[in-house]
Formats: C-alpha cells, structure tokens, sequence
C-alpha cells in the first residue's frame, strides 16, 4: 500500500465517513495553528470524543489506522498500516512526551461508546509509557468483563513482556472474549511460555472463537 504522505488516511477516512453521515471529527489543530501543537493528552482527548458515535465501519477504518498483525476482531492478517501512516499516530508511540495522556485515555477506555473505548485500549498499548502497561494491568482486573478484555488487547499492542502473567491468568477467565483477547495478546508478545497454556486452550476450551484465537496466536510464535 502507497503511503499517503502528509495527507492524513484519517482525514480521507473521515471525510467519506462524514460524507455518509457517520462521523464528525474536528480539524486537526496543525490545519487550524501551524505555531502551536496541543499537548499531547488534549489531542488524545479530542481524538476520543471525535470518535463518539461512529458507526461500526468508520471506526473499524480509523482502528485500522491504529492496528498491526492479526486485526483484533475480524482476527486476520492484515499489513501495518501504523508504519505508514506514522504521522498519524507518532504522538502515541514510545516517543510520547507527556505523560498526562493516560489519563484521558485511561478514562476512554472505561467509555460507554464501544468505539472510545476500542481506540482508548489501542492507543495505551501504543503509548509504550510504563503507565500506560500499569494502567492495563490494572484494568485487566476489572469486575467488568469488557474491561479486561480491552485491557488484553491494550497489553498485547504494548508487547510488554511483564504481562505474560497476568495474561496467562486471563485465559482462564469466566468470559470467552476474555480468554481470545489475552490469547491474541499472548501472540503479540510472543512469550514461549505462553505456548502451553495456548495449546491447551486450542485442545480443550468450549468456545470456537477463543480456539481461533490460540490457533492464531501459536501460529505467530512458530
């Protein structure tokens, strides 16, 4: 795929998406400022609140943006779109300068809008700040079983080798979408001591999607 350069994917994106009535984003400040950039948990905060109320296929488009290797969700290969369009999502690798973005997205994540809260547990992965993996583990232990699963699917874009644990603990959850996200993020980090307890799962757990998921996530260790 062509890298597009200067010109955003994100802003194609919401632009068609705009155009069929389903997202409204607000211009990127640089369009609107080219002296001052926001900081970087005020761009995070924006960048949530313009994904409020997107339709499904809109958001699956800008969490494209955002995602490597095997696409959680639909669980297929798909190429890196983040290496391409690094202008897009810089703000958020392991460069991040401000720490106070965990906050906003900290809070994205607990949001009642499926799609805040989809990009809210990509982007902390994406952050690499240590917070950033505390904030995750913390949350993979939430009372709420939609938590934890963003949470396994924010540890594994973190590639942070000191979540195996709790990650392994998280393929015995009581909830199937529990199990396949700690189970695709075991694949993301590629830790061999997760291949047992994979292996297992593939083997025995009830559920055909959290099967799929281990299948996938021994495959990439192999």
């Amino acid at each position: 795929m062509m890298a597009l350069g200067r010109a955003p994917w994100l802003a194609a994106a919401a632009v068609a998406a705009a155009a069929a009535g389903t997202l409204a984003l607000e211009p990127p400040a640089a369009a609107v400022s080219s002296q001052m950039e926001p900081p970087d948990s005020l761009r995070a905060a924006q960048f949530l609140d313009g994904m409020r109320g997107t339709s499904p296929i809109a958001c699956e488009m800008v969490i494209r943006s955002l995602s490597s290797g095997w696409g959680w969700g639909r669980l297929h290969y798909e190429p890196d779109a983040a290496r391409e369009n690094q202008h897009l999502v810089g703000w958020v690798s392991g460069r991040l300068s401000d720490p106070g973005v965990i906050a906003p997205l900290l809070a994205g994540l607990a949001d009642p809008d499926d799609c805040v809260a989809r990009v809210a547990a990509r982007l902390l992965g994406r952050t690499r700040h240590p917070r950033a993996a505390q904030s995750l583990l913390v949350a993979l232990a939430s009372a709420d079983s939609r938590t934890r699963m963003l949470a396994a699917i924010g540890l594994g874009y973190a590639d942070d080798s000191t979540a195996v644990e709790p990650l392994l603990r998280a393929l015995r959850d009581d909830a199937p979408l529990v199990r396949a996200a700690a189970a695709w993020a075991l694949g993301e980090i590629e830790d061999r001591r997760a291949v047992p307890p994979l292996a297992r799962l593939l083997n025995d757990d009830p559920d055909s999607g959290v099967r799929m998921a281990a299948a996938l996530a021994l495959g990439s260790m192999y």
